[in-house]
């Protein structure tokens, strides 16, 4: 019996219940011992020691159970209706919400009987704002019934009398689904559920099946997912690649990418027929795609050395000649015989610096009697050589085994040799072969 008490009495207090226990344990082992006792050899003074103990065990808990109870009790909203309280709720806010509710659900009626008083109550005495709108429709509505809300995602869409219908309505949306996406895996994508209220039994609120049907079909989209497969492109990587053949800021394609093929199988998941999510299951490789490749130039526009500036190409070598840029004269065919080189000249020509094409050492430099008039050979490596003639008498700077840099000054355009007009006539040869300069030069 005590047992039974002291459990009852913890639950309405807010003290540490291992405390309240050790308390309660100790006093039930205590009256056990008090009354442990032989009725044949025991007292009529025994009896009355025992009898005062056990007044004094029942004072201990009621008084503690009136303090645990006084203790427990926590602020409220007291809900009348005329002199009815109807129940209490946890805060103003939720008196509000349910008197809300409760007006919603009426269309009408006398909110003015509804007060308001601040009170103090036990917690398990607290109820729910939709509890206490309940209680003001049953209150204020002599003719109400049971009903039931249908909510899609916390959203009211309508109210029933029997939850039946709402069941049906759901249950056909469902089917007409499933019949759609046959191949499907199909649910709703919105949650939705009932919940029961009172309702004034001739509300206007009050949903038909066929309508609740298509508010569910509306607000509770069809979510269906399925297996796709199809072929689809692989996408080509860009790579870029650095190239001293052209100026900086300069890029060109060296080779076109192509897309690859692979097979692929997905999981495909829509809402009302849009596709919200892929999953891919599988991918077969068809044909593997090939890179773009894209040439990024890095040579600068001019090469600075010092007094003047050379011209920089985008071909092996930069521009033999400062200030003349006109090639009067190409390699190839003309009226004079094959020309094996070409010709560089320009307005007040005759002067102007002559430079070394690329690095590299001094051959030849002097008198040619083949026509070169005064010229300079320069050994670049690789059997690669440059040919420099017509130059200025006297105006040769190099010397035969000298080593020269790309753009060195190593003489003056001229007139010398079998020439009409001072210009620079320049050779590319290769292995001793004489090659078109033009490409060498980023001319092609």
């Amino acid at each position: 019996m005590f047992e039974k008490l002291f459990y009852r009495i913890s639950d309405l207090g807010k003290l540490p219940s291992r405390i309240i226990a050790s308390i309660f344990k100790q006093i039930v082992r205590f009256v056990k011992n008090v009354f442990k006792f032989n009725k044949s050899s025991v007292s009529k003074k025994a009896i009355a020691i025992r009898c005062v103990v056990l007044v004094l065990v029942a004072a201990i808990i009621t008084s503690t159970a009136f303090m645990l109870s006084k203790n427990s009790r926590i602020d409220a909203i007291c809900i009348s209706v005329g002199d009815k309280v109807i129940g209490y709720t946890n805060s103003q806010t939720d008196a509000d919400i349910a008197k809300a509710n409760a007006l919603k659900i009426l269309g009408s009626g006398n909110f003015d009987n509804i007060s308001e008083a601040q009170a103090r109550v036990m917690a398990h005495e607290i109820k729910s704002s939709s509890d206490i709108s309940d209680l003001i429709v049953k209150e204020l509505c002599e003719d109400y019934i049971n009903a039931y809300e249908i909510y899609v995602a916390d959203k009211l869409i309508g109210v029933v009398k029997n939850p039946n219908e709402a069941r049906d309505a759901i249950n056909n949306v469902y089917t007409l689904a499933n019949k759609v996406y046959s191949n499907s895996t199909s649910s709703f994508s919105q949650s939705i559920k009932l919940s029961q209220r009172v309702y004034p039994a001739d509300s206007k609120s009050f949903t038909s099946t066929e309508e609740l049907q298509t508010k569910i079909n509306s607000e509770a989209k069809i979510l269906y997912a399925q297996c796709e497969k199809a072929y689809a492109d692989t996408p080509y990587e860009t790579v870029e690649v650095q190239t001293n053949t052209l100026f900086v800021g300069d890029s060109r394609i060296r080779r076109d990418g192509t897309n690859g093929k692979e097979y692929n199988v997905n999981l495909v998941t829509y809402i009302d027929n849009q596709k919200v999510y892929t999953e891919e299951l599988m991918s077969i490789p068809i044909t593997a795609p090939v890179s773009r490749i894209v040439e990024r130039g890095v040579r600068a526009n001019n090469l600075s050395m010092g007094e003047y500036t050379v011209l920089q190409t985008t071909g092996m070598f930069c521009w033999p000649v400062v200030d003349l840029y006109t090639v009067t004269s190409p390699y190839g065919h003309r009226s004079l015989g094959y020309h094996q080189g070409i010709d560089i000249s320009g307005a007040n020509a005759s002067g102007k610096f002559i430079v070394a094409g690329a690095g590299g050492v001094i051959t030849e430099a002097g008198w040619s009697t083949g026509g070169y008039g005064y010229y300079v050979k320069i050994d670049h490596g690789n059997g690669v050589e440059t040919l420099y003639a017509h130059m200025l008498e006297n105006s040769i700077m190099v010397n035969v085994g000298d080593t020269v840099v790309k753009g060195q000054v190593i003489g003056k355009v001229g007139n010398t040799g079998y020439s009409f007009g001072a210009h620079l006539h320049f050779e590319v040869r290769v292995n001793g072969n004489r090659l078109d300069p033009a490409p060498f030069l980023g001319l092609q």
